[in-house]
């Protein structure tokens, strides 16, 4: 495919082959970065990982912030998410009163999980939430609500000025991922001479930069009382390091950008493509909405799984936030992990991913020549790979690779159930003998975080987040069917798969 005057770009889909080239260092080095995301993200965080070459700084940049993906960090930011978590509880149940007072049946969530999402992120990175369903459940009561002739309601809540000058930037960003790459990188350097980004711009940078002050402060305090500082976020971990004898640090710039790409992160708008965030990309707004959906639509799962939570959490979980310990045991509630599973791989919130080829590169027999652009169509490939396909993806084994010849499916099965449906069974194994369930994550093929070096770095953060987000909900709520009018699966494609619809009807159960 040739994409404007200078753009050639090639198409890929076969799981096998994807996996192996992504995941073997002497193939991947022939792949980078494209070109088009690079200048996707030039205007707004020019110095973040998702805007570099896998050079040296990049290098430098992931081993400074990897740590934050670690247990130890997950554990301590485990309660602010939880917490979170409740706090969407409490709103829906004040939006479902309002709504059966007007007649309604069921409202729209959308924005409720950019809120919940943005508030964790911004929990996680700067050590306080920047409090958009605390500050919707404040107002929830006075707020406009419209119910159509469906019965959907729509309440329309004033949005905080922080959280409005983020979905600016968000926007910005998403617009140019539609461009070629030379006009994206034109559009995106001439935004930062214009008065309204250069508003939202300064509102986001000085806001973070107050948390950054007030991390070095605390370690400065720490540090001359002989104390230990106890980081909590992504700018305290940054701060803790800084100054000390063989520890790497992050300049201003790239400080600034690394921890506006992980809020940015959170948003549909520019869930940015798998291969290429190295973030958690839309890995909470967008499969929550899609959760809801699936689990609407499929009333036995949602009894199966709060029946598994109920039994395997104790101590009354419905009543409390969870805990790390609880969303870490697969063995005790393999079906959350399954359901979990299967929604990221329904979701399809990345249905494909770009990178730029630096050296040839052999695809199947063809030679790829440097310079050209290939889609990785990820969701495709993956929904490709069943039992039924096996002999047209066997018929393939003489043009690849020796080594994917040699590794095979790598451990992996082939899925045996048709992958048009939300099956979390598919994820289950059961022992003949004992009957006992257990969850298999290597089932079948998924890449929703992305595959190799390039892939998504905030994997841990994103699934933890999920299965809080989704065992909180289910403990709460039984979520009752909405009208057909209201319940579309339609979706729009902004660099990330973002539905049409997202309306719920949560009820508590009895």
């Amino acid at each position: 495919l040739f994409v404007g005057p200078f753009d050639k770009w090639v198409g890929f889909a076969d799981a096998q082959e994807m996996e192996d080239i992504l995941n073997r260092a002497t193939r991947t080095r022939a792949v980078d970065q494209s070109d088009i995301m690079l200048a996707a993200f030039s205007g707004t965080i020019p110095y973040g990982m998702v805007s570099l070459k896998s050079d040296d700084v990049w290098r430098k940049h992931r081993r400074i912030t990897n740590p934050l993906m670690t247990s130890k960090y997950l554990k301590s930011m485990t309660p602010a998410i939880a917490e979170n978590a409740r706090a969407l509880v409490d709103l829906w149940k004040s939006k479902m009163q309002r709504v059966k007072s007007k007649g309604g049946i069921c409202f729209s969530c959308e924005d409720d999980f950019r809120y919940v999402s943005i508030d964790a992120i911004t929990s996680i990175t700067l050590g306080k939430s920047l409090d958009t369903i605390p500050h919707s459940l404040s107002i929830i009561e006075t707020s406009k609500i419209e119910i159509d002739p469906h019965g959907g309601a729509t309440f329309h809540l004033p949005k905080l000025p922080l959280y409005e000058s983020l979905r600016y930037l968000f926007e910005c960003i998403g617009d140019a991922t539609t461009l070629p790459a030379f006009i994206a990188y034109i559009k995106q350097q001439t935004l930062g001479y214009t008065p309204t980004f250069r508003k939202h711009y300064k509102r986001v940078v000085d806001y973070i930069f107050g948390f950054v002050a007030e991390a070095r402060q605390a370690v400065k305090e720490a540090r001359a009382l002989s104390e230990e500082y106890e980081a909590k976020s992504l700018v305290g971990m940054v701060a803790e390091k800084e100054g000390l004898p063989g520890q790497e640090s992050l300049y201003e710039w790239e400080l600034r950008d690394e921890t506006m790409a992980y809020i940015f992160a959170v948003s549909p708008q520019i869930a940015a493509q798998s291969n290429n965030a190295n973030r958690p990309i839309g890995f909470t707004a967008s499969p929550l909405y899609v959760r809801m959906k699936f689990l609407t639509e499929n009333p036995e799962v949602q009894k199966v799984l709060h029946a598994e939570l109920m039994g395997a959490l104790v101590d009354s979980p419905e009543s409390r936030p969870v805990t790390f310990d609880d969303m870490m045991f697969p063995e005790k509630t393999p079906y959350l992990e399954a359901v979990v599973s299967e929604i990221l791989r329904c979701a399809k919130v990345a249905a494909a991913s770009s990178k730029q080829t630096t050296e040839p590169l052999e695809l199947l027999g063809v030679s790829i020549p440097p310079g050209t652009s290939i889609a990785w169509c990820t969701h495709i490939a993956c929904d490709n790979a069943t039992v039924a396909n096996e002999a047209k993806l066997r018929a393939l084994d003489p043009v690849r690779s020796e080594s994917s010849r040699k590794n095979g499916l790598g451990g992996r099965g082939l899925w045996k159930t048709p992958t048009d449906r939300f099956e979390p069974e598919r994820w289950i194994t059961v022992d003949e003998k004992t009957g006992q369930k257990t969850f298999n994550p290597r089932a079948g093929y998924s890449f929703p975080f992305g595959v190799g070096l390039r892939s998504c770095a905030g994997k841990q953060l994103a699934v933890l987040e999920l299965k809080i987000y989704i065992a909180t909900l289910n403990l709460a709520f039984f979520l009752s069917d909405v009208p057909k009018e209201l319940s579309s699966h339609r979706a729009q494609i902004q660099i990330s798969r973002v539905p049409d619809q997202a309306y719920v009807a949560p009820i508590e159960w009895s």
